[in-house]
């Protein structure tokens, strides 16, 4: 990185803040919005004046949806978009009008349904990318601001932070103290600030082709989010980005090397291959028209380091790492990465930790994408294999609950944690989360009746700190009170009971998850994670204990607080 920044000409806007943004995509403009929840200035830089018109990612899993809830921002991307549950079911046919091979249910019953309510206060929703952006826009709070048509093209040194520069109609340069990077996969500044690139072989090339058409006279009935469409034309998926305004996606990967001249040279009929996949001439499907097509590499990628060597810039999302779209963890773990970063951020910008703090943010997350690669891997050579096949469409219909973790991945989305044993993996079960409030793993969802309101227990952390205990726990009312932050964030203790006049856990679902023992608490960081479990020995002690990782050693992970 230039430590030596020049000038800024005498035209540019001036802008100083806490932290600036590479980017206004999902990533970048979730992070504004984290960090400004917790009193951080932010600026977002955006080359492009308005979202990109092509939806990408469509899927908006659990726990991204719990994060957007803490935005507020949840209900209206459930009306933009459709709930997972009215198409919760993957199908495979040999056209949209022809035969189908196999179905697989990812919320089979009403007792699947109840039992998916049970573990998240959000259910997952298909609502494409281009959508969420202009909302999270929309929604962004006074001390958060997104200044598009502007390309940042320089990063600079400063003594106190860094300086981007901005070019375009309206050149503008942004002083702060830290940077995000969340340029996507084809920005150019992290290798500039010395941010070296990785990539796994590619795993091929496809075909996007984002149209508008009334297909409801072969899908009514059998709603679904992906339609694998298998024959002798196309070998692909069509993709549901919006049933009620007849929006959807075509995608077709190219298997061999004849389909990447069929596919990407110039004279392609789209037309022709969407008449391929649906099984009827244009005429017959009502409403068709082709809005815009893309091309594009898929593979994993990533960075050997997500942080500059002066510390002062931290890449995220799709500039940090990117993989396959099979299982549809891009947009949500890059979202992700920002509400894990954003609290630490705003701890060390308090001036309430040390800078190592930010240490942990890549410590955290690159097991986690790195998990999340390794999967969409697996799913998309699983797909191309099937996609290859001439097999038995009987045989493949009787085996097809070994396609189930590529779709149904609830371990996955909510069962990671930051804190594995030795030689665990990050996420012990793809399909089956298991609730559990050990250290480093989500804060359980449990409903509590408050006031009145019904709320989340993961709804008390949206801001700062929580101690959460039982009956047995008050003490810790106490000490929240002579402590009231944590690293310069709030900290709140909420004593749970069947009909205490705290939060009120009234079907027992807090005690039963939690599973605290006497005057036990777990302490929840503001990402949501639990940082510890205190015994309730000694509070005082085992409180300064947690804090002091936090602020002096980096989140450096601990087992046993207060027992010495």
């Amino acid at each position: 990185m230039t430590t030596a920044p020049p000038q800024p000409p005498e035209t540019a806007t001036r802008v100083e803040t806490d932290v600036v943004v590479i980017g206004g995509g999902p990533t970048g403009l979730a992070a504004a919005h984290f960090l400004a929840a917790l009193g951080v200035r932010t600026v977002v830089l955006e080359q492009r004046t308005s979202p990109s018109g092509h939806p990408r990612a469509t899927v908006i899993n659990s726990r991204t949806m719990e994060l957007l809830r803490h935005l507020g921002v949840d209900a209206e991307v459930r009306r933009a978009g459709v709930p997972l549950e009215n198409t919760a079911r993957i199908t495979w046919c040999t056209q949209l009008a022809g035969t189908e091979l196999a179905a697989l249910d990812i919320i089979a019953s009403a007792d699947a349904l109840m039992q998916r309510a049970v573990n998240s206060p959000a259910l997952p929703v298909i609502c494409s990318q281009n959508r969420v952006e202009a909302l999270l826009v929309d929604r962004l709070p006074e001390n958060a601001r997104v200044i598009r048509g502007v390309r940042a093209e320089e990063l600079y040194r400063t003594p106190s932070g860094v300086r981007v520069t901005a070019g375009g109609e309206h050149p503008t340069v942004v002083d702060a103290r830290y940077a995000v990077l969340a340029e996507g996969l084809h920005g150019s500044l992290r290798e500039a600030v010395g941010l070296r690139r990785t990539a796994a072989p590619p795993l091929g090339r496809l075909l996007d082709i984002h149209f508008s058409a009334d297909l409801s006279p072969w899908t009514a009935g059998r709603e679904s989010a992906l339609y694998w469409v298998l024959n002798d034309t196309v070998r692909g998926v069509l993709v549901t980005v919006d049933p009620k305004r007849g929006e959807w996606l075509l995608e077709i990967p190219a298997l061999t090397a004849d389909e990447e001249h069929t596919y990407f040279e110039q004279g392609v009929d789209h037309h022709k291959l969407i008449e391929a996949a649906i099984g009827e001439p244009g005429e017959a499907i009502a409403g068709l028209r082709i809005h815009s097509v893309r091309n594009w590499v898929m593979g994993s990628t990533g960075l050997a380091s997500w942080r500059s060597a002066d510390g002062r810039v931290l890449a995220a999302g799709d500039a940090a790492h990117t993989f396959p779209p099979t299982g549809g963890f891009g947009m949500n773990t890059g979202i992700q990465d920002a509400h894990n970063l954003a609290w630490k951020l705003a701890a060390v910008l308090r001036g309430g930790a040390s800078d190592s703090l930010l240490d942990s943010y890549e410590r955290e997350r690159r097991p986690v994408a790195e998990f999340n690669a390794r999967h969409s891997e697996r799913n998309a050579l699983q797909k191309r294999a099937l996609l290859q096949s001439d097999g038995d469409p009987a045989e493949f219909a009787r085996n097809i609950e070994e396609h189930r973790p590529h779709f149904d991945f609830e371990g996955q989305t909510l069962g990671f944690t930051y804190e594995p044993g030795p030689g665990e993996p990050v996420v012990q079960d793809i399909v089956t989360y298991r609730p559990t409030a050990r250290a480093g793993h989500r804060a359980p969802h449990a409903w509590l009746d408050q006031g009145g309101d019904r709320i989340s227990a993961i709804d008390l952390t949206r801001t700062g700190f929580a101690l959460l205990t039982g009956a047995e726990g008050a003490v810790w009312e106490q000490v929240a009170q002579e402590t009231p932050t944590v690293v310069g964030l709030p900290l709140t203790a909420a004593v749970i009971t069947s009909d205490g006049p705290g939060p009120r856990d009234a079907d027992g679902s807090f005690a039963d998850t939690y599973a605290l023992h006497g005057p036990e608490a777990v302490l929840v960081r503001p990402d949501g994670h639990v940082l510890a479990r205190l015994p309730g020995r000694a509070p005082r002690r085992e409180l300064r204990q947690a804090v002091d990782r936090i602020a002096h050693s980096g989140l450096a992970p601990a087992r046993a607080e207060g027992t010495s």
